[in-house]
């Protein structure tokens, strides 16, 4: 079992199947959501999803577009959340404390909208955004 949680704590959950796959999004909206070049995530089923911790600590800015952050009410970290009308959860790496195994990406989505100092870059590059929330659940290999 992979648990993560923000700076403070305050936010703390656990994941019962542990990802082995994940996507870089490098459009402007990750890069200031993270303050890095890009934003580093992955996609869990609900059912593998658990919060440890949670009540009332978190809250939620949305754009006129529908994009949304999460974020800890204490310290400001982006955490997990259900995405809308379906049965998954974004889950940010970098809250997670530990992994048993590497995880492979399987893409680099809005390299087109990407600084230009940032160059990490998987195999597989697309200069726009992903397809669909579906076409990026089979890319994660998402089971559930």
């Amino acid at each position: 079992m992979l648990t993560g949680q923000c700076l403070c704590g305050a936010v703390a959950f656990s994941l019962s199947t542990e990802p082995l796959y994940f996507y870089r999004c490098h459009c402007s909206l990750c890069r200031r959501q993270t303050g890095t070049g890009y934003n580093c995530a992955t996609i869990v089923t609900e059912s593998s999803f658990k919060w440890q911790a949670e009540e009332g600590a978190i809250n939620s800015w949305v754009k006129s577009s529908g994009y949304r952050n999460d974020f800890c009410r204490q310290c400001g970290s982006t955490v997990p959340n259900a995405l809308r009308g379906s049965r998954y959860v974004w889950v940010p790496l970098g809250l997670l404390a530990a992994q048993s195994s590497a995880m492979a990406c399987v893409g680099d989505y809005c390299v087109g909208d990407a600084m230009p100092w940032d160059t990490v870059r998987s195999g597989h590059v697309f200069e726009a955004a992903v397809e669909s929330l579906e076409s990026l659940i089979r890319a994660l290999r998402v089971e559930g």
